[in-house]
């Protein structure tokens, strides 16, 4: 056998493989030998068919089985030999004229194979036109009281008031008293809120927690299917009930002092409103920044697809793009759509793998995956502080998680992308312009339009 290869073009190489019928007799010989014994066929006992009868019924076939062993392999040989970097895999040579392998023992397989281009990036050759989402102080100061909406100063009064959430035990009643062996319930909520009927919240109001009295919930809640969500399904919810308010729970707007500034920015020292202002504002725009990433990496996308400047081989992709599509996309669609849909995700891909190779830091690891993960399940545990136990938990978590294939591949893709968005942000030349989120919404569009 002997293996040639020479160059064809820009980043395209022709690779001759000449095979002897010494390099595959063997191979023939074993798998005739082998079909011999499990032929069927009449007049003969298993095994004592003739076996120039058995070459001729399948000599050919087995001639091209092992013709496609050889040549494999030693395709793969060269290649991982050779340390060729290539796009793909090769392809059958379309200027070589394909071998007879039922009339010819020597033969010529030709393929044809691209090359990955070299690619040198240069940053500072970039420049990529963004923005810098600001909030209005309008914005900041929704946000402001949304955060105070969900942090309130929660205290248990002895009496019941207006809008509290009240703790209850339930024992079904009849008569004005507890039905015995009854159904009963510990630990229900609701909150004052709930009862429209201001007849029926004067029977909660102003009690002391304590006290118990005898209700009928179906009219407290106005209906039985009201007072089940209540209840429970499985409760009576048309009987009466004695209760017993265990506790009333009362959220009450807190005061924006220092201790609340403590509460929402613990590692910060916020001492006014102003300075508290400001850092809800600085948090919104990293999370607006972070919104807005996915966008900006396409942009940064475009702009290194148009200023990295490399050959490709584009008769050989176009081969390859159909051969490879298992007869979805035909030779007119490539043709057609070549320039719009796959020039570009194909410059990008390369270019994307020529900065990891520099850039190994880049190549998602196993604890990362594991991490990010975590983070998007459990987004406010810091899993490199927790105790032994819960961490064990949570790597038992992650690894359930990370059983599906399609599923890690999917969030490797994510990870990466966020990695490489960073980098770039680091490396690229980005002019950010100031602007408000209902004006960038707006530029999207008209750029959408655009396009």
């Amino acid at each position: 056998m002997n293996i040639t290869q020479s160059t064809k073009g820009e980043n395209l190489i022709s690779i001759k493989i000449n095979v002897e019928k010494a390099d595959y007799e063997e191979m023939v010989n074993k798998t005739l030998k082998q079909m011999r014994q499990r032929a069927n066929v009449p007049g003969f006992r298993p095994g004592m068919v003739p076996m120039g009868m058995i070459k001729k019924m399948y000599g050919t076939s087995a001639k091209m089985e092992a013709l496609n062993t050889v040549v494999s392999d030693s395709l793969n040989k060269h290649i991982v030999d050779n340390k060729l970097d290539l796009i793909g895999y090769p392809l059958n040579d379309p200027d070589m004229q394909p071998a007879d392998l039922e009339k010819d023992d020597n033969l010529d397989f030709c393929f044809e194979a691209a090359l990955r281009p070299e690619i040198n990036i240069d940053y500072t050759n970039t420049m990529v036109d963004f923005y810098h989402i600001i909030p209005t102080d309008e914005e900041v100061d929704k946000v402001i009281e949304d955060i105070v909406n969900r942090n309130p100063n929660t205290s248990h009064p002895e009496t019941v008031g207006e809008d509290d959430r009240i703790e209850i035990k339930i024992r079904e009643a009849k008569d004005g008293k507890e039905v015995e062996d009854g159904f009963q319930k510990d630990g229900l909520y609701f909150n004052m809120s709930q009862i429209k009927n201001k007849t029926q919240r004067k029977k909660f109001i102003d009690k002391e927690v304590g006290s118990e009295f005898i209700v009928n919930f179906a009219k407290v809640f106005g209906s039985e299917e009201e007072a089940a969500k209540i209840l429970g399904e499985d409760a009576p919810a048309g009987s009466d009930f004695n209760i017993i308010i265990d506790d009333a729970i009362r959220n009450e707007k807190p005061e924006l002092d220092e201790d609340f500034f403590k509460k929402i920015f613990p590692d910060k020292e916020i001492k006014d409103l102003d300075a508290f202002k400001q850092a809800v504002k600085a948090e919104m725009e990293k999370q607006h920044e972070a919104e807005t990433d996915p966008i900006l990496f396409n942009k940064m996308i475009d702009e290194l697809v148009a200023a990295v400047r490399f050959d490709l081989p584009d008769a050989f992709l176009k081969r390859w793009i159909v051969e490879n599509s298992q007869g979805k996309i035909s030779v007119e669609d490539v043709e057609k759509n070549y320039e719009t849909d796959y020039v570009k995700g194909l410059r990008w891909q390369l270019i994307e793998d020529s900065i990891v190779k520099d850039n190994p830091e880049l190549i998602i690891t196993d604890e990362e995956l594991k991490n990010f993960v975590l983070r998007q399940i459990f987004p406010g545990i810091d899993y490199n502080t927790v105790e032994d136990d819960l961490k064990a938990n949570l790597d038992k978590i992650a690894a359930n998680y990370l059983k599906e294939e399609q599923q890690v591949n999917q969030l490797k893709n994510q990870l990466a992308d966020i990695k490489m968005t960073k980098f770039l942000k680091g490396k690229m030349n980005i002019n950010y312009a100031e602007t408000t989120s209902a004006d960038f919404m707006k530029k999207l569009e008209e750029e959408r339009k655009a396009k």
